[in-house]
């Protein structure tokens, strides 16, 4: 037998398997339906016993109004509630609830409603010591000046934050030595640090004297009795010290300092940079430009200044040495 022949007997072969198997799945498909059936369902009237016990433990569950109780917590108790955001913070054993006005006070002195509405951290125990709005000044300062401690435009005045670090002295000396005609002094003025050459003045009242440093304002004569008995001029001439605008009094042939202070200051926002300023004297503050500052009274251990913003009255500060 050839090839070809075999091959044709093979293909037909096959081509009646497959026809078999498809009449096959056809018989099978035409009788799905037949292999479900359903049984017609019979009735049954017989009721089960109803659980009278367990119905009426229902009803009684059913007609009791519940009621949701909060947990309280801390002592004396507080209450707490689970799903109302309130903010409770525990300190001390004590439960304080920070909306409530009557509730002790988390970080004294501040209030606790001052804390909420500027939106401080009130959790750290450090707030009131930090400047949050970086305006220089710490949050209790602001608390104490009545200023907004996230507002760095609203802060306390400048003011505070100069310190004083020592004080310097400078002598003007003088001595009213001579009278060389009826209308005029002779006032000397004594060497010292700042003034080092001797200098002779000859004024009429009213006049100032050429280094600008004083005038004369009035004469009074006088007589008097020395340690020893003697009678001498005790008169004396009234001057005002220009650089203190201060009056003060010349006795004939008594040497008479007039001393003049300065204090050595320093703005704490631009640390390092101190400056003199002489007592009398205005100063400036480079970030407070509107405000006008002046040196009222040196002392030895404060300095007091005044200080006036351009719609405000003038202030008084006394600054410690630092």
């Amino acid at each position: 037998m050839n090839k070809n022949a075999w091959d044709k007997m093979l293909l037909a072969a096959v081509s009646v398997v497959v026809l078999g198997l498809s009449g096959l799945f056809v018989m099978k498909a035409l009788g799905f339906s037949e292999r479900f059936t359903m049984e017609a369902a019979k009735p049954n009237n017989e009721l089960p016993e109803i659980p009278i016990e367990r119905v009426s433990n229902a009803k009684i569950v059913v007609d009791v109004n519940p009621e949701w109780k909060t947990p309280e917590k801390g002592s004396p108790p507080k209450v707490v509630p689970l799903f109302v955001s309130i903010p409770v913070v525990e300190s001390g054993g004590q439960l304080i609830d920070m909306l409530d006005p009557n509730a002790p006070k988390l970080r004294e002195p501040v209030t606790n409603s001052w804390l909420m509405e500027n939106e401080l951290d009130f959790l750290n125990a450090g707030v009131l010591s930090q400047d949050t709005d970086g305006d220089g000044f710490t949050n209790l300062t602001e608390w104490n000046e009545k200023t907004a401690p996230r507002d760095p435009d609203s802060h306390p005045s400048y003011a505070g934050k100069v310190v004083m670090h020592s004080r310097q002295q400078q002598e003007y000396k003088l001595k009213f030595s001579a009278r060389p005609d009826a209308e005029r002094f002779q006032i000397m003025r004594l060497p010292t640090n700042r003034w080092p050459q001797r200098d002779n003045f000859y004024l009429r009242i009213g006049e100032i004297s050429e280094d600008k440093q004083f005038r004369l304002d009035a004469f009074e004569e006088k007589r008097a009795r020395s340690s020893v008995g003697i009678e001498v001029d005790a008169s004396v001439l009234t001057i005002t010290y220009l650089p203190k605008d201060e009056e003060f009094q010349l006795i004939r042939n008594v040497d008479t300092v007039l001393p003049t202070y300065f204090t050595e200051l320093e703005f704490e926002l631009e640390p390092g940079k101190k400056f003199f300023v002489k007592e009398g004297d205005a100063f400036n503050i480079v970030k407070d430009p509107d405000t006008k500052y002046r040196v009222v009274k040196v002392n030895e251990d404060s300095t007091m200044i005044s200080y006036q913003s351009a719609d405000g009255p003038e202030k008084t500060l006394e600054i410690k040495k630092k």
